[in-house]
């Protein structure tokens, strides 16, 4: 294997950072960005209130949500695993509908007190606008992006990208290994699966239901 050495200075650059130099600015960005923000809060009367509610989301998300969503994940897995082949095809089934529900939840938990209306007098009070809209707004956010997701996943299964076989496995010199053979789903697995997957085809048309009552009550006729 060569030295970095013999290569370019942007070579040795990856070699001993680890990436690209983009990835550099980037942190840098993140981190300025991260230190202005640190900066702002210690301009308000309310900043040790703030530090406290940074503080307790973070051990909430370290100490609960990971091992939430994370058991949610493996779950997920396993379940596309035991209906879904071949392997190509189970992780991109997953793909499309990890994703569109991760920005789904983040944009929940961003958007909670208005979706949930916390304390809508007050709101009203302050902005003099109402809260009827919100949840509305975001089932409809919901289901155009597991709309554009479906579609997406529609063209790729058309084009075949779902039959198209994984990478091998390569050993230390690069040289690919046959892979072993995916051992076959145990029954309560394939029990498990289906009713995952019939729940949540029932919660799919649930968030349905919602965000075409939430369109024509935002978008009254």
């Amino acid at each position: 294997m060569p030295s970095p050495r013999d290569g370019s200075r942007l070579d040795r650059f990856r070699y001993e950072y680890g990436a690209e130099p983009l990835h550099l600015l980037a942190t840098i960005a993140s981190l300025a960005i991260a230190l202005y923000a640190i900066l702002r809060i210690f301009e308000i009367p309310s900043t040790a209130g703030i530090l406290l509610w940074l503080g307790a989301a973070i051990i909430a998300h370290d100490l609960i949500a990971l091992p939430i969503y994370s058991g949610f994940l493996r779950l997920a897995e396993t379940s596309t695993d035991a209906l879904v082949r071949p392997r190509r095809r189970a992780l991109l089934t997953l793909n499309h509908i990890r994703i569109p529900a991760a920005f789904s939840l983040l944009l929940l938990l961003i958007c909670f007190p208005l979706v949930a209306q916390i304390d809508e007098p007050r709101y009203q009070l302050t902005t003099g606008l109402g809260l009827d809209r919100y949840l509305g707004n975001w089932l409809l956010i919901t289901a155009v992006l597991f709309g554009v997701s479906g579609l997406l996943y529609a063209i790729k299964l058309r084009a075949g990208a779902g039959r198209q076989p994984l990478l091998p496995k390569s050993d230390a010199n690069g040289v690919p290994t046959t892979a072993e053979p995916a051992s076959e789903p145990g029954r309560v697995a394939v029990v498990l699966s289906r009713g995952v997957l019939a729940i949540g085809a029932l919660l799919a048309l649930w968030v349905a239901a919602l965000a075409l009552y939430g369109l024509f009550a935002s978008f009254p006729i």
